[in-house]
């Protein structure tokens, strides 16, 4: 059972093995102490994790201020009283040729710079697409690892629910918003560090109105109704993070939470698109990962990075519903992400 339970965790079990496990988990108490152990065994290494540096902003400056410097004049031209001292005979007469007045010792100086430029050139060529492309795979990777984590607090929060239901996005109100996920998983107590919330290809928000809104910290649902109309739409902003969520679906024309049950087509989350989605095509200047593309958690436990230029394409369009809108599913199998702010539905209510 160890085994079950630690692939469970992980989300590396197969869709039916994971509805297995997690039916084991509510109908058995010792199931889920087991499975609390291996958690807090496995919390450590989390806490521990650091994505790896990727390379100084100022490399290509340091690299260019290490070359030796450029010869001067001083270094190219012999003065009158060192060619005296120097040439004894007519063989060390300056040859015809070299009209320049370049000595052979400058001439010399003059071609070790230039291959020096050359060799570094050449080398930083070779060397900055692969370090550039080692950074965005580390953070990509970091950015799967999190979602990876948010997908074990929404089976766990499945296995809590009755009705096996991800956390519900409100039809109205102060809890309308796609945010809320991460929310409700805090007042859960199964997400225990909210800074996951931010993907590590983009910087935190920095100005003062989300400073005020603590974008380290989540409050509980219940203060989303008690705060100020201001610091309501702050906290609706940020309580997301740089991550999209599930809007829900409309089934016999009510919003209602997806249902879980680990389809592998079924998005559930991913990076947020910060920018608007025009005719269709997403602005790639507002999205991480260098405006590749983004991560994708389905509702099996795996995720995948899809390219911008591929999301036309797929069956289920991740960020919109089967109608192009950016709203909530229009049927129970229509996953629809869309950022934390965001409403169900266009024209709703969010305090």
């Amino acid at each position: 059972m160890h085994e079950d339970l630690l692939g469970y965790l992980l989300g590396a079990l197969e869709p039916h093995e994971m509805r297995r496990v997690a039916k084991l988990l509510r109908d058995d108490p010792a199931a889920r102490d087991e499975l609390a152990r291996i958690e807090a065994s496995l919390r450590p290494l989390e806490e521990d994790y650091q994505p790896p540096a990727g390379p100084s902003e100022d490399l290509v400056a340091r690299t260019l201020a290490s070359l030796p410097p450029l010869p001067t004049a001083d270094d190219s031209v012999l003065s009158s009283s060192e060619e005296d001292q120097t040439i004894e005979s007519p063989a060390q007469l300056v040859p015809m040729g070299n009209v320049s007045g370049l000595s052979p010792r400058s001439t010399s100086s003059w071609m070790d710079w230039v291959s020096g430029c050359v060799a570094v050139a050449i080398l930083l060529g070779l060397l900055l697409p692969a370090i550039a492309q080692g950074r965005f795979e580390s953070r990509k990777i970091a950015c799967q690892d999190q979602l990876r984590e948010f997908g074990i607090a929404l089976s766990s929060f499945v296995t809590l629910n009755p009705k096996e239901h991800l956390p519900a996005v409100s039809p109205q109100g102060p809890e309308a918003f796609a945010g809320i996920y991460a929310v409700r998983l805090h007042d859960a107590g199964l997400l225990d560090n909210p800074s996951l919330r931010w993907c590590p290809s983009m910087d935190l928000p920095q100005d003062e109105a989300a400073r005020l809104a603590s974008v380290h910290e989540l409050v509980p649902v219940a203060d989303l109704h008690s705060t100020s109309v201001d610091r309501l739409k702050e906290l609706q902003r940020v309580a997301g993070g740089h991550y999209a969520y599930n809007l829900g679906v409309v089934d016999h024309d009510r919003l209602t939470a997806p249902r879980f049950e680990s389809r592998a087509t079924f998005a559930v989350m991913s990076d947020a698109p910060m920018g608007a989605i025009v005719n269709g095509n997403i602005d790639s200047t507002q999205i991480g990962h260098s405006g590749r593309g983004i991560n994708v958690l389905y509702e099996d436990g795996h995720t995948r990075f899809v390219s911008l230029q591929s999301l036309n394409s797929m069956t289920d369009h991740p960020l919109l519903n089967n109608r192009g809108q950016r709203e909530a599913g229009v049927n129970i199998d229509d996953a629809s992400l869309a950022p934390s702010w965001r409403p169900p539905f266009v024209n709703v209510r969010q305090r």
